[in-house]
């Protein structure tokens, strides 16, 4: 950006905080009732871009997972106990494994 136009835009930007300045000195309420009317069009502009863009999307991949964990359900029952991390005890049972009652049986080596 050359230094003209970075000047120029400083320019814009402040005469738009003066503008905005002198509308809340002189006339609070219509500036506030401004900010309001904003504001909510910009919420409800979201909303329905929220709702066409991503929330049509969501509901494919919902319906398709609700699908599977019924037929999941169906197949094996309804799993009604949560994965739990393992406590102590159990570690220490990992690591205390017996002994494989495996032989080496030596052959003729050539």
């Amino acid at each position: 950006m050359s230094q003209n136009a970075k000047y120029f835009v400083y320019g814009i930007i402040g005469l738009a905080a003066l503008g905005l300045f002198y509308n809340l000195i002189v006339n609070p309420v219509s500036f506030f009732k401004s900010i309001f009317m904003m504001l909510g069009f910009a919420l409800v502009i979201g909303i329905v871009l929220y709702y066409f863009l991503i929330g049509r999307r969501r509901t494919g991949q919902n319906a398709n997972y609700r699908k599977a964990l019924k037929q999941s359900r169906k197949k094996y029952g309804r799993n009604t106990v949560p994965f739990s991390k393992p406590n102590g005890a159990s570690k220490i049972q990992r690591t205390n494994r017996k002994a494989t009652h495996l032989t080496v049986i030596k052959g003729n080596k050539k």
